[in-house]
């Protein structure tokens, strides 16, 4: 498959799962956006690039942030920009613009912003490092870039799980793309590679408890693991569902069914 027709798989993805993206059972996006942006320490005047916004749980965390600064944020997928549209609508920041721009293929001005963001995107391009590259230019000398990711560990023993039964119903997963930088060492040799100084890797844990198995379900529904469910046709997805959502029933506690969210959020300087 070329980087064309991948790109146009993301997207495709993307676009199905956008109404979605925002279930309660994916709060995580939310939280970890609060705590990004809690980490920036902004100043508030700051014109920030937040790239791969998905529905604009970060855009719309730094709109909020910055009374004197400038918000833009970028998606691949024109069904996030949409949602993230009617998010910002809403609450009524005049302070951000939404485009539809590929993070790999930038048109913005060079040199332009002092903060760049990216929340849980950057894992999904093969070549990190050359996306990077192609970004910081358009940072400011000095200006900062702030990534998350997943720790390793994350969203475990549930994904093993789900992965063993796709298995057993014909359907061979590929890597998890985001374990290749599932450790600050990783995390960290990225951003030195890309000539980021300064760098810096923070952890943090933010697990919690979904209520029952439908909930894990519209988790993973509603999420990147949809396309790998897609692989089976109508009634084979019914089956494997009720197979799986049995499975998932022996790891449900009093509390519920547990969702380990360890995060990584990297920074780093340009020269």
């Amino acid at each position: 498959m070329s980087e064309q027709e991948k790109r146009e798989q993301v997207r495709g993805l993307f676009d199905t799962i956008a109404p979605g993206y925002d279930h309660p059972s994916l709060r995580f996006f939310h939280r970890s956006a609060a705590a990004l942006v809690e980490q920036l320490n902004l100043a508030g005047d700051e014109t920030v690039l937040d790239v791969a916004t998905g529905t604009g749980a970060v855009a719309l965390e730094l709109a909020s942030s910055l009374p004197e600064g400038q918000v833009t944020a970028i998606d691949l997928s024109e069904g996030m920009l949409a949602q993230a549209r009617e998010k910002l609508n809403a609450r009524g920041h005049g302070n951000a613009c939404l485009q539809q721009m590929d993070m790999t293929a930038l048109e913005l001005p060079r040199n332009h912003f002092d903060l760049v963001t990216g929340a849980f995107c950057i894992f999904f391009v093969d070549d990190m490092l050359g996306c990077l590259h192609g970004i910081t230019p358009y940072i400011k000398p000095g200006g900062r870039i702030m990534l998350s990711s997943f720790a390793e560990g994350s969203f475990e023993p549930n994904s093993g799980l789900f992965l063993e039964d796709l298995r057993s119903f014909g359907v061979e997963p590929p890597p998890l793309s985001w374990q290749r930088i599932g450790d600050a060492r990783r995390f960290t040799v990225l951003l030195e590679s890309a000539g980021l100084e300064d760098v810096t890797v923070i952890h943090r844990n933010l697990s919690y408890h979904l209520p029952d198995t439908d909930a894990w379900w519209a988790f993973l529904w509603n999420a990147g693991y949809r396309g790998l469910i897609e692989q089976l046709d109508e009634e084979r997805q019914q089956a494997f569902r009720e197979h799986h959502l049995l499975h998932m029933a022996s790891v449900q506690s009093s509390e519920g069914i547990p969702l380990r969210v360890e995060v990584l959020f990297a920074s780093g300087r340009t020269p």
